[in-house]
């Protein structure tokens, strides 16, 4: 498989509604944060969020492509020497967004954090949409990987926040598309072409 070396970014995003004309069924929360139907001033470049799993869908399709699989996404970050992190085996507030700038940043600003396949931005800044979705008979779930910027301070949380380890997975209850797109949840594609 190859997989794409950063997640998508709102003006990708952007193209992909202007091309195809995608709508999805429920609209609640759907590009939450965009002005006139196209992304914040200064946020083109970074990874588009407030999408929910079928838009990710829609968007790897359009592509022709995916979303990679939990485990594709963990060798992407982790390599053949089952790095902890992309970059090594120590966590490096400089190698991701860990919060320090207060919300997402574009997808190449921490070019020291590259997994040993050169992918950037698979720790921290935004959680990713894998393809992995499970059905356990009550509840239907996604994993997620790669951690984010945001950080609960004060409470317990769903998730534990901020960047997260290669190996760390959450599993998010797909309820409903309005509370399935949040402000730090994006992704990334992949192919089965390796040409």
């Amino acid at each position: 498989f190859a997989i794409d070396l950063t997640p998508v970014t709102s003006a990708q995003f952007h193209e992909f509604l202007r091309r195809s004309g995608y709508r999805p069924r429920n609209r609640e929360n759907f590009l939450r944060h965009w002005v006139a139907g196209a992304p914040p001033a200064g946020l083109a470049g970074h990874p588009v969020v407030y999408v929910d799993l079928d838009d990710a869908r829609a968007y790897a399709d359009w592509v022709g492509k995916r979303l990679p699989t939990e485990f594709e996404w963990q060798f992407a970050a982790q390599g053949k020497e089952a790095r902890r992190y992309p970059w090594g085996s120590e966590f490096d507030a400089n190698r991701c967004n860990g919060g320090q700038a207060g919300g997402t940043t574009p997808v190449t600003a921490f070019p020291a954090g590259r997994s040993p396949f050169g992918c950037l931005d698979l720790c921290g800044n935004v959680w990713e949409w894998t393809a992995s979705e499970h059905r356990d008979g009550r509840t239907r779930f996604a994993m997620l990987k790669g951690g984010s910027f945001y950080r609960a301070k004060g409470s317990d949380w769903y998730f534990d926040g901020g960047p997260q380890p290669n190996g760390f997975f959450a599993k998010m209850l797909l309820c409903w598309p309005g509370l399935d797109r949040c402000a730090t949840l994006g992704f990334r594609c992949a192919t089965n072409r390796t040409g």
